[in-house]
C-alpha cells in the first residue's frame, strides 16, 4: 500500500492537501505546524475516530482535540495505491455527535465502491494490522520511541515487544484485567448486567400495555416454534445416540472376537509346549537341553565302554584246569608207581584250590564291572551304547519339538498382545463416540444442539414471564424517565470501562501469544542487526526481559548494558531498531503498511541521523516511509537523492 495524497479538514488542517511519493518521504516543518496532526489524520483515515474516548486530566479526546478550528465538520480523503488498484478513502461527519463516522471506499476517479473496505476494517484490510498493532509498530512518535522506566516502556510497546521470560508479568496483568472485567460483567452477573437489568425493568415499566401484549403474543409464537424445533432436535439426538451405540457395540465385538481367537491360538500353543516339556521330563535327560544331554550321554557311553573293556581284560578260567587235571593224574599214577608222585599230585591239587579262590575273586570283579555297565545302560533303557546314542538322538528331536512349541507360544503371545492393543486402541474412539457431551460425533453435536435449544426455550420463557409481568404494573413515567437517564449514564460509563479492559486484555493476549510463537528470539536478533546498523557495528546484541527492559551489548564485551545506562541518542536508536524489527515481524510484507515517524530522530546527532536515514532508505525499498521532522538537516543530507521525496509543510 502506498499513500499518494491526503486532504484534510482536521484540527489546524483546513482543506490542506499533502502529496506523497513511494519509498522514503521526508516532511520538514517547524514545531506547531501540523506534523502530529497529519499523523493523527492518517491514523484516523485508516482506522476511524475513536468517539468513545473521554476527557482526562491534561488530555482531550481526539474528537475534541482535532475539531477543525473554523468549526466546519471534520472530514478528509486519502488516495492510495493498493495491490488491487488505486483506491480513495473518504470519511466525513453527518452528525455532530459522531464525527468522521461516515465512510466510503471507491476506485480512484470513479464512484465504484470497494466492498472489502469498510469503516471498521479498512485499516486492518489495507495494512494487515489492527489499530493496536499499527500504533505499536509502524506509528512511531517521539513520545513513543524513547525509554525512561520499565513501566513506561511496557506502556509504549504494550506487550508487543518483549522477550524470553514474560509469562509471569503477562499472567499477573491478565489476572488483574480479568478480575476487573468480572466485576463489570461475568455471565449474567456484574455491574453491567445489573444496570442493564435495571434499565430493562424501567423501560419495561414505561412501555405501553399494548406493547406488552404484543410482546407476549410474539413470544408465544417463538416458544411454539422453538418447542417444535426442540422436539426435532431431541429426535435427532436420540437417533444419533442409538446409531452411535450400535456402531460402538459392533466395533467392540469385532475387536473382542479377534482377542478371543488369539487367546485360543495361545492356549493351543501353550498346551503343545506343555506336552513337549512333559515328554522331555520323561526322558533320562530331563530338561537339561541338547548340549548338556549330549555331554552326559557321551560321558556315560565312554564309562560303559571302559567298564566293558576292564571286564574283558580280566584272566580267563581255563588256566585252573591244567593243574587240577595234572594233580588228578598224578594221584592216580601214585597208587601204582610211588609216593613221590602222590606228593606231587597233592601239591598240584593244592595249587588248584588256590587258583580256584583267585578265580572266584576275578569273577566277582567281572560281575561288578558288568553290573555297573548295565546300571548306566538301564538309565537309557538300552542294551548297549548304540542304544544310548539312539536315546540321545530321540531326545534331541524332542528338544527341537519343544523349542518350536515354545516359539509358537511366543508368537501366539505376541499376536494376542497385539490383538489386545488393537482392542484397546479401538475402545478409545468407541468411547469418544459415546461421549454425548463434549465429543465431535454426530450424537455429541446433536446433544449440544438440544442443550442450546433448551437454553433458548428457557430464555424465551423467561422473557415471556417478564413481558407478562409488565402487563400488571406501570410506574410513574416522570420518575421512571429520570431513573432511566441516570441508569443510561451509569451503563455508558461501565461500557466504556469494559471496552477499555477488553481491548487491554485482547492486546495483552495477542502480544503474549505472538511473542511465544514468533517474536521473542526473532525480534531480539533482528533488532540487534538493525541496532548494529544504526550504531555502525558498535553494538551486536540486544536482549529483552519480561518487564520490557532492554540490554544492549557492545561488540566484544561479555555483558550488555541496561538501556537506562545508554545516552538519549543511543536509547532512541535502540528503540527505533526495536520498532523497525517489530514492523518486519508484525506487518505483512505483502500489505506494505507504511511506516510513519513523527520527530522520531530529534535526539539523534548528525552521524546517528545519517545512519538512521540510510536504514530508512533501505526499509523504504519494501514499504513507504513518512518521516516528519522539525529539523532541516534530514532534507539537506538527502538533497541530491532523487529516490527520496522531500516536502516542506
Amino acid at each position: 500500500m502506498i499513500i499518494k495524497k491526503m486532504t484534510a479538514w482536521f484540527g489546524a488542517l483546513e482543506g490542506k492537501s499533502l502529496t506523497l511519493g513511494p519509498g522514503l518521504n521526508v516532511l520538514f516543518a517547524p514545531n506547531e505546524s501540523g506534523k502530529s496532526t497529519w499523523c493523527a489524520f492518517l491514523r484516523t483515515m485508516l482506522y476511524g475516530l475513536d468517539t468513545a474516548q473521554r476527557s482526562r486530566q491534561g488530555q482531550q479526546p481526539d474528537k475534541v482535540k482535532y475539531r477543525p478550528w473554523s468549526g466546519s465538520p471534520m472530514s478528509g480523503s486519502m488516495e492510495l495505491d493498493t495491490a488491487s488498484g488505486p483506491v480513495t478513502l473518504r470519511r466525513w461527519t453527518e452528525r455532530a455527535s459522531q464525527p468522521m463516522q461516515a465512510f466510503s471506499a471507491t476506485v480512484t476517479g470513479t464512484d465504484a465502491p470497494v466492498p472489502e473496505l469498510t469503516a471498521d476494517e479498512a485499516g486492518r484490510t489495507l495494512t494487515g494490522a489492527t489499530r493496536e498493532v499499527f500504533e505499536r509498530s509502524a506509528f512511531i512518535r517521539q513520545s513513543g520511541l524513547g525509554i525512561t522506566a520499565d513501566p513506561e516502556l511496557e506502556k509504549r510497546f504494550a506487550a508487543i515487544v518483549s522477550g524470553g521470560d514474560e509469562e509471569q508479568s503477562y499472567s499477573e496483568a491478565d489476572k488483574r484485567l480479568r478480575a476487573w472485567m468480572r466485576r463489570r460483567r461475568s455471565g449474567k452477573k456484574g455491574a453491567i448486567p445489573d444496570t442493564e437489568a435495571e434499565i430493562a425493568r424501567v423501560r419495561g415499566e414505561l412501555a405501553q400495555t399494548e406493547e406488552a401484549v404484543r410482546a407476549v403474543e410474539r413470544l408465544d409464537g417463538e416458544l411454539a416454534q422453538a418447542q417444535k424445533a426442540q422436539g426435532e432436535l431431541v429426535r435427532r439426538m436420540e437417533t444419533a445416540r442409538a446409531e452411535a451405540r450400535k456402531k460402538a457395540l459392533s466395533d467392540l465385538a469385532a475387536a473382542r472376537a479377534d482377542v478371543s481367537a488369539r487367546e485360543s491360538d495361545l492356549r493351543q500353543a501353550q498346551d503343545a509346549a506343555g506336552h513337549a516339556m512333559d515328554a522331555l521330563k520323561e526322558t533320562p535327560f530331563g530338561i537339561d537341553g541338547p548340549d548338556r544331554a549330549r555331554e552326559r550321554a557321551q560321558a556315560d557311553m565312554e564309562t560303559a565302554d571302559e567298564l566293558s573293556a576292564q571286564a574283558d581284560d580280566l584272566p580267563a578260567r581255563w588256566p585252573i584246569l591244567v593243574p587240577a587235571i595234572l594233580g588228578v593224574l598224578l594221584l592216580i599214577a601214585a597208587t601204582f608207581v610211588s609216593l613221590v608222585l602222590l606228593a606231587a599230585g597233592v601239591a598240584l591239587l593244592g595249587l588248584t584250590v588256590g587258583l580256584w579262590f583267585r578265580w572266584k575273586k576275578i569273577e566277582a570283579r567281572r560281575d561288578e564291572l558288568l553290573d555297573r555297565r548295565m546300571e548306566i545302560l538301564d538309565k537309557y533303557g538300552a542294551q548297549d551304547t548304540a542304544g544310548v546314542a539312539q536315546a540321545l538322538e530321540a531326545y534331541v528331536g524332542l528338544c527341537t519339538t519343544a523349542k518350536e512349541a515354545t516359539a509358537r507360544v511366543r508368537s501366539a503371545q505376541a499376536a494376542h498382545d497385539a490383538a489386545k492393543e488393537r482392542q484397546k486402541a479401538a475402545e478409545a474412539p468407541v468411547l469418544s463416540g459415546l461421549d454425548f457431551v463434549s465429543g465431535d460425533s454426530e450424537a455429541a453435536r446433536a446433544s449440544r444442539a438440544v442443550t442450546d435449544g433448551q437454553a433458548r426455550l428457557d430464555r424465551l420463557r423467561e422473557q415471556r414471564a417478564v413481558a407478562q409481568g409488565q402487563l400488571q404494573a406501570v410506574g410513574d413515567p416522570v420518575v421512571l424517565r429520570s431513573e432511566l437517564e441516570e441508569l443510561a449514564r451509569r451503563r455508558e460509563a461501565l461500557l466504556v470501562q469494559e471496552s477499555a479492559l477488553t481491548l487491554a486484555a485482547q492486546t495483552l493476549e495477542q502480544a503474549d501469544l505472538g511473542l511465544r510463537e514468533k517474536f521473542s528470539p526473532v525480534l531480539a536478533q533482528r533488532a540487534a542487526e538493525l541496532f548494529g546498523a544504526l550504531t555502525d557495528g558498535r553494538y551486536d546484541e540486544i536482549t529483552l526481559a519480561r518487564d520490557l527492559s532492554a540490554k544492549a551489548r557492545l561488540t566484544g564485551e561479555a555483558v550488555g548494558w541496561e538501556a537506562d545506562y545508554l545516552s538519549q541518542g543511543a536509547r532512541d536508536q535502540l528503540y527505533l531498531a526495536l520498532r523497525l524489527a517489530v514492523c518486519e515481524l508484525v506487518l505483512p510484507e505483502e500489505q506494505g503498511c507504511p511506516i510513519i515517524l513523527d520527530d522520531a530522530l530529534v535526539a539523534f546527532d548528525q552521524q546517528r541521523m545519517e545512519r538512521a536515514l540510510e536504514l530508512l532508505k533501505s526499509v523504504a525499498e519494501k514499504r513507504q516511509v513518512l518521516l516528519f521532522t522539525c529539523h532541516g538537516r534530514e532534507t539537506r543530507y538527502l538533497a541530491g537523492d532523487k529516490d527520496v521525496t522531500k516536502i516542506t509543510l
